[in-house]
């Protein structure tokens, strides 16, 4: 098959030239050639360069398309080709295994049948182009001019569908028919196993726990030796059960768990209970439960349980004014060419404020704060706003620095610790939804005053009140309430008694969450960050494992994530996991630390928790 390509294989002679003297004067006596290592590798490399060939030409719409296919008693297999200056260029392969009731077709029905899986192969670079169809059997080169009563209702259908593409069916001997012969030959395609039955014939010869096993009584395991008919090697097997399991030493017992758990990441439950129909050793449970916990992909794609914790109470200012929160709601839709809200609300009074904005860069956002909020209460003392890029720029820093105001950002995705802000977008929307306007503009001043008269029950009061020392008197209302002092002097020196008197209240918590916390996030030292926003499908839910560079508080922890270090809260984080097991019973191939996590490396010293009867230390990632 290569070397009926190897027309389109660039240096395919250099690659090739281990493997054709390898076999230089064997091939008149049939001698054995000497299998090494580097024949392997030569080998490899050919099928390696053989799968990359399509990719050394692009499809020509002037070509001529040809579909040589051909079927074995096992599989069936085609080749789509362009044919252009009397060469025939390879496009495509496919194969397909048969079925057990196809392989008891005839060979007209399984010569038919290739024809028809191609042809549904390639149909997206097939169909409306003209081509003709290749096949080393002949009768099926007037399989159109049969009667529809000689047919079975099989062929029919195949045939009426491969007319719908083409009717030229053309025949070549089976000796020219090179490609597609070979793809039809493929007897079976089985899973890659890791562990050889002479390997561990091998190894069970030096295992230790295996020689105390053979002479010990109290063992409920009863080996013996066979011997397996593909080499003369013999094996220790468990017999106690229904089915012979070979007994794994411990070089080979991680990786016989991860040829079984690597297909579908199984539970540690259903991964051992499958390793246990296949292989047998002592402490298996508990061996396959802490390596399924410790799986990197199964941390980053698992969802078990959330940590849910306590909301911080805020601490309630002193005056007012003092605690202002920040946020931006949009886009909204057009009215009068603005389409954002800047929103502000105190946090002693409540008092809330909604600014229209044409747009939500940093200059609008800074003016329309400066405007309608320090112009009108003065520089407060504290800012809290989420991570808004209107926020995070110099411009609102500069403001900030200019009006004396300390900021405080919230942790991403965590609209809980601007809560009292986000929770009045709620009202706010809710409140313009009723009037039914369009034009939300002209509606929002009227929104504001009723929101802001309006009788708060923790507060005991309104916003107006702690604000202004008296009601609003709102559209509608003939008869005030309270009687105002002639002398402003004495309504002043009232007034300010009133405000004195004023205490803050904290913000109510009206969610009672089901509270959990993972226990190891007090000691772990790497964490997986869960993803927050929409995720595309089979997107994994958590990336990581990140390295903690402080805990903050118990709400806030400080990890670095792609080379920089960002303030989480511990809502999103869950402890990451891994065991590093013993020199002599670690596999060669695996590593405790994925290449894939660049901010993770090994050298350094380890938090570990020793088992009570195994060497295996489970660790909290190593720094």
């Amino acid at each position: 098959m290569v070397n009926f390509c190897n027309r389109f294989l660039k240096g395919i002679a250099s690659i090739q030239a281990l493997l054709q003297n390898a076999i230089a004067g064997h091939k008149r006596n049939n001698a054995p050639v000497t299998w090494t290592t580097e024949l392997k590798q030569s080998f490899q490399q050919v099928k390696e360069h053989f799968a990359r060939s399509t990719l050394l030409a692009f499809p020509d719409s002037k070509a001529i398309l040809s579909l040589q296919t051909d079927a074995s008693d096992k599989a069936i297999g085609a080749v789509l080709q362009q044919n252009s200056n009397e060469i025939s260029q390879p496009l495509s392969f496919f194969s397909k295994k048969l079925t057990p009731a196809q392989t008891r077709y005839s060979a007209y029905d399984r010569e038919l049948l290739a024809i028809y899986a191609a042809i549904k192969h390639f149909r997206f670079m097939i169909e409306g182009r003209n081509f003709h169809i290749i096949t080393d059997y002949k009768p099926l080169v007037y399989a159109f001019k049969k009667k529809a009563d000689q047919m079975s209702s099989r062929q029919t259908r195949q045939l009426l569908f491969i007319s719908e593409f083409s009717t030229d069916i053309r025949h070549i001997t089976g000796t020219e028919n090179i490609v597609a012969d070979a793809l039809s030959r493929i007897d079976t395609i089985v899973m890659p196993t890791s562990i050889d039955m002479q390997e561990i014939a091998e190894l069970q010869s030096t295992d230790e726990e295996l020689q105390q096993l053979k002479l010990s009584t109290s063992t409920s395991l009863k080996l013996k030796k066979f011997t397996l008919s593909e080499t003369a090697a013999t094996i220790y097997c468990d017999t106690s059960g229904k089915d012979i399991r070979p007994y794994i030493p411990k070089l080979l017992r991680r990786r016989a768990f991860d040829m079984v758990h690597q297909m579908a990441h199984p539970s540690g439950r259903a991964t051992h209970r499958q390793v246990a129909q296949k292989f047998v050793w002592p402490s298996m449970a508990k061996d396959i439960k802490e390596w399924a916990r410790t799986c990197l992909a199964c941390q980053r794609s698992k969802i078990h349980r959330h940590n849910h914790t306590l909301p911080t109470k805020i601490p309630v200012p002193d005056s007012r004014f003092e605690h202002i929160h920040i946020d931006i709601v949009g886009p909204l839709p057009p009215s009068k060419e603005y389409r954002y809200l800047l929103t502000m609300i105190d946090r002693f009074t409540r008092w809330p404020e909604a600014v229209p904005l044409q747009d939500c860069t940093a200059n609008t956002v800074a003016k329309a704060f400066f405007t309608h909020w320090v112009a009108r209460f003065g520089a407060p003392h504290l800012i809290t706003t989420d991570q808004g890029s209107q926020f995070e720029a110099q411009l609102f820093d500069a403001i900030t620095q200019l009006v004396g105001a300390k900021r405080c950002r919230t942790t991403t995705y965590h609209p809980e610790a601007n809560g009292i802000i986000e929770r009045w977008h709620r009202t706010l929307k809710s409140a313009l939804m009723c009037h039914n306007e369009s034009q939300w503009t002209e509606t929002l001043p009227v929104v504001l005053l009723g929101l802001r008269t309006c009788y708060k029950e923790n507060l005991d009061t309104s916003a107006a009140e702690l604000v202004y020392g008296t009601t609003l008197k709102v559209p509608g209302e003939f008869f005030s309430q309270e009687e105002m002092p002639n002398n402003p002097r004495i309504f002043v020196e009232d007034f300010r008694a009133i405000m004195q008197k004023l205490q803050p209240r904290p913000t109510t918590h009206h969610i009672k969450p089901k509270l959990f916390f993972h226990k190891d996030l007090h000691n772990c030292s790497h964490v997986f960050l869960k993803v927050e926003g929409t995720r595309r499908p089979l997107d994994q839910p958590y990336t990581g494992p990140h390295k903690i560079i402080k805990r903050i508080s118990d709400k806030v922890f400080n990890i670095e994530v792609n080379g920089r270090s960002i303030n989480v809260t511990t809502d999103r984080l869950k402890p990451a996991y891994i065991v590093i097991q013993d020199s002599e019973n670690a596999p060669s191939d695996s590593s405790p630390i994925p290449s894939t996590s660049s901010n993770v490396q090994a050298g350094t010293e380890l938090k570990t928790y020793s088992g009570p009867a195994t060497k295996r230390k489970m660790v909290h990632f190593v720094d």
